[in-house]
């Protein structure tokens, strides 16, 4: 394998995103990064008020977690679904983000935020993902064309 095919990624794979399968919930993803515009600029205004913080490490962590909370919210989370099995046995998928009761709520930032606040595993895996190169790789999208 090349350099190319190694390391060049598909540009509308980490703006438009890929799927995260998790069996009962799937969520896609945006490349958390320079290659996602929306990402930068919102990386840039959820940071410019505490940026002199930032660079004195002298933000809080709490304050840390709840900026890239609402990021991934608003830059790299763009689609949630869970799967819902029909009287025929039919399974779908129906947007939405599962509650701790088992009731499924509407995809929106609040409820993404929500789910990472009382998931935190969830969302360290979720970051892992948006930032893995691998998955964005032109040479993917090549080889799931000739499948």
């Amino acid at each position: 394998m090349g350099m190319y095919e190694s390391f060049k990624t598909d540009k509308n794979l980490e703006k438009n995103g890929i799927v995260i399968d998790y069996g009962e919930f799937r969520v896609t993803v945006a490349r958390a990064g320079s290659a996602n515009p929306k990402f930068v600029r919102t990386h840039e205004m959820l940071t410019k008020p505490v940026r002199r913080l930032i660079e004195q490490e002298a933000l809080p962590r709490e304050r840390e977690l709840a900026i890239q909370r609402e990021l991934y919210a608003k830059a790299v989370i763009l689609n949630w679904e869970v799967k819902e099995t029909g009287k025929d046995g039919k399974e779908t998928w129906k947007q939405g983000i599962e509650a701790a009761d088992g009731s499924i709520l509407p995809f929106n930032e609040e409820n993404v935020i929500a789910t990472f606040e009382n998931l935190p595993d969830l969302f360290s895996d979720l970051q892992i993902q948006a930032n893995t190169m691998k998955l964005f790789l032109a040479s993917n999208r090549e080889a799931d064309a000739k499948n």
